[in-house]
């Protein structure tokens, strides 16, 4: 039962699919089972074909690799390695990409996973005791003596068997320019160790490798991995195709949406829009529901205020229907509320539920109920309002890191100082306090761009930058009105429309102060 393995810390679950432990992972996991409906989400945990699942963070990325990565360790006639979690160093990453222009990084790119691939492949079958039996001493002579240009350059051969992230960076620091780089791509050899890996893994078990844990440094210079991870995608989608390796390699990636928004504006689109291997995790209001409806189900009795009847609803576990908008002086849905007070993500709301269920926990019934789920509402909204703005903060702070940061070793000033992101975040602050209303005509918004370019280097970008973060929308003039915010349906989006009337998510009202002008509560997400 899933009752058996709610933590009464965190009653909703672990928020974090990292830490969350495997048995929580499979019991607890709430299934999309199968319905087409249901996209990527639907995707189960025996599915060899998933190859890249993304989405936003937050969405359920880690939980949906790990969910694969366990069923095919129990797979006995295939090699699941460990899920690679230590990604590549920011500053490696920034290094990189300034070594290169921007029209060719992402084929650099591309070029530089299939090396790191390779070079990991050719570790494990020489020190994963797994593959001993599969590898012939001529083979293994060949792989230990024959490429030492291109594996470990300088006679260091492999002790151990490394992951594919661990090469990237091994790699990048083994060199000191793109020519540097260019001229290692560009060894011959690296056709003849393709072959030779080819024929040993003929007779091996098929190889599946996990690579996860982009969330952790994407944001610190968004923009310079949003590159790196194009490369990675491009790589894994050629792998498919491969003739040698294609048929006994299975890399599984996660990635930003950010980053399959911007394939989908290449000239590439056509060929990813709808590709069966790319998993999208959409949460969408209907999704998101039914998350809420199945977590509200496995909860136990003891944390809803109404008890004894066989319905587990948002209404039995807070005690009311609805509830007053003190702000707008109007009554709406307490499910409408709650929804609109996070951003559609599954991560948010485990993370208010946990908080609600502790907030109500032991109060008595004369409590001003209202009161008191309005304030926690409120506290939380604004966690998920400041994450939000400190996303966009650093993608701001990444476009100011001048070319020459790698080469005189200071990137870290930019990627890693918090305080200087903080100032950031805060200027952001202000400007949208400028405007100062959750609803603001076209003639506002331009008024508030002029500022943004005073505050900061990029200033035409941050609008746009609130839009594909979702902090910022438009109003779709059809009946009834509708509130349109960046989503997977507006994915190749990158830039604010031009519309007549804006928008502000309403958890910028609790992490920026900002009033609402009218008795319409902003919602979201479609209301029908």
């Amino acid at each position: 039962m899933e009752d058996d393995i709610q933590d009464p810390i965190t009653p909703f679950g672990n928020p974090d699919g990292a830490r969350a432990s495997l048995e929580e992972i499979t019991k607890g996991f709430v299934p999309f089972s199968g319905l087409a409906q249901w996209g990527g989400l639907s995707t189960a945990e025996n599915d060899r074909s998933a190859r890249v699942i993304v989405g936003r963070k937050g969405s359920g990325k880690t939980l949906y690799l790990r969910r694969l990565h366990a069923n095919a360790v129990l797979d006995k006639s295939l090699h699941a390695d460990s899920i690679s979690q230590e990604v590549p160093t920011t500053t490696n990453i920034v290094k990189f990409c300034q070594w290169f222009p921007k029209d060719v990084l992402t084929e650099q790119w591309r070029e530089m996973w299939r090396r790191a691939i390779l070079r990991s492949l050719a570790s494990h079958l020489l020190r994963n005791t797994v593959f001993s039996a599969y590898v012939s001493p001529e083979q293994q002579r060949r792989l230990t003596a024959d490429y030492t240009d291109i594996l470990r350059p300088g006679g260091r051969g492999f002790m151990a068997h490394v992951s594919i992230y661990s090469q990237v960076d091994e790699i990048i620091n083994a060199h000191q320019s793109a020519r540097d780089v260019e001229k290692y791509f560009n060894r011959p050899s690296w056709a003849e160790l393709e072959t030779v890996i080819g024929e040993v893994i003929a007779d091996c078990p098929p190889m599946c490798f996990y690579l996860d844990a982009v969330d952790e440094e994407f944001g610190h210079a968004p923009m310079y991995w949003l590159h790196c991870q194009k490369g990675l995608f491009y790589q894994t989608m050629r792998l498919l195709r491969d003739s040698q390796l294609g048929a006994r390699l299975h890399v599984a990636i996660s990635m930003r949406d950010l980053v399959l928004a911007s394939v989908y504006r290449s000239e590439h689109q056509t060929r990813y829009r709808g590709e069966p291997h790319i998993r999208v995790l959409t949460w969408n209001r209907k999704a998101i529901e039914y998350f809420l409806s199945h977590k509200l189900h496995g909860l136990d009795e003891r944390w809803f205020r109404i008890q004894g009847g066989n319905v587990k609803s948002v209404s039995t576990w807070l005690g009311i229907n609805d509830i007053e908008n003190k702000r707008r002086n109007v009554r709406e849905s307490l499910l409408l509320y709650l929804l609109r007070h996070t951003r559609l993500l599954p991560r948010d709301i485990v993370i208010l539920g946990n908080r609600l269920c502790h907030a109500l926990a032991g109060q008595p019934n004369s409590t001003d109920l209202e009161e008191l789920i309005r304030r926690t509402v409120s506290d939380t909204a604004r966690v998920f309002g400041n994450e939000q703005i400190t996303i966009c903060a650093n993608e701001l702070v990444a476009l100011s890191i001048p070319r020459s940061a790698a080469a005189h070793g200071y990137v870290e000033t930019y990627t890693a100082a918090k305080e200087f992101v903080r100032g950031v975040a805060d200027d952001l602050k202000r400007l949208i306090s400028l405007i100062g209303v959750d609803r603001f005509g076209a003639e506002r918004l331009r008024d508030a761009q002029s500022l943004a370019g005073t505050l900061f280097e990029s200033g035409e970008n941050v609008f746009s930058m609130l839009w594909t973060n979702g902090l910022i929308g438009y109003v779709d003039n059809v009946r009834p009105e509708q509130y349109v915010f960046y989503s997977e349906d507006h994915m190749d989006e990158f830039y604010l429309p031009d519309k007549a009337t804006y928008v502000f998510h309403p958890i910028l009202i609790d992490a920026v102060g900002i009033e609402s002008v009218d008795d319409r509560p902003i919602v979201p997400f479609a209301t029908e």
